[in-house]
């Protein structure tokens, strides 16, 4: 075996990997920071007190605290997938692809700020200075965000990838029809489903288990190969 194929299968090894443990750690993290903030995301404006702002404080702090490092792994389970297909890559959608990503975090990132905004201003702010509108226009604001644009990216992203994986034959048929499916609901029904925030980052889990099962495999069928190679390199 050359330098060259060596190289070639320590890449495949190494980036499916990587991938899917980002895609693992950031399906971790986007849940664990829906959950913390299960009751804000889904409160009517007409309840928002500075009580009740007060009550949630410490798991608004935790959830936002997470949400930053789910950002950066969902832009490296980006970047291995699109090293992972290569040349076979087409690059309409992967512009697409790579653009909507892009787009997921930011509105992600700015849901966030949102949230640190309204709960920053609770904390610094006094009674007689701040009239609860604000309050509720943050709430409005943050719920759009978050029902009516950034699921509607995910669909995005996950289309194009979808198709992606399509053209270059790289994932199961079955893989890429839950892709196809999960993305039509995201693109039309994401405002009336609000569980739909916790399927994208299953989704992200489900594909990253598949790459690492796939990857293991190949890592074993790889070393299953090298000694025989060995042997006819030595003859």
């Amino acid at each position: 075996m050359n330098e060259d194929n060596l190289h070639q299968i320590q890449k495949r090894i190494r980036s499916p990997r990587s991938a899917a443990l980002a895609g693992i750690l950031f399906s971790g993290l986007m849940v664990a920071s829906m959950l913390l903030l299960a009751n804000t995301t889904t409160l009517s404006p007409a309840d928002i007190s500075r009580e009740w702002l007060e009550s949630r404080t410490n798991a608004v702090s935790l959830a936002l605290s997470l949400i930053p490092f789910a950002g950066i792994a969902f832009f490296w389970f980006t970047g291995v997938i699109r090293d992972h297909i290569g040349e076979r890559e087409d690059r309409f959608f992967a512009t697409v692809f790579l653009g909507s990503g892009i787009a997921y975090v930011v509105l992600m990132f700015i849901f966030a700020a949102t949230i640190g905004a309204i709960f920053g201003t609770y904390t610094l702010a006094d009674d007689l200075l701040v009239d609860s509108d604000i309050y509720i226009f943050g709430f409005m604001f943050m719920n759009e965000i978050l029902g009516n644009y950034v699921l509607r990216i995910a669909g995005v992203y996950m289309l194009s990838i979808g198709t992606i994986w399509t053209r270059a034959d790289v994932m199961p048929r079955w893989l890429t029809i839950i892709t196809y499916l999960l993305a039509l609901v995201f693109l039309f029904f994401a405002v009336s489903i609000r569980e739909a925030r916790y399927v994208f980052p299953a989704w992200v889990f489900l594909t990253s288990v598949y790459i690492l099962i796939t990857n293991r495999r190949l890592e074993q069928r790889e070393e299953s190969i090298s000694p025989s190679n060995a042997q006819v390199e030595a003859s």
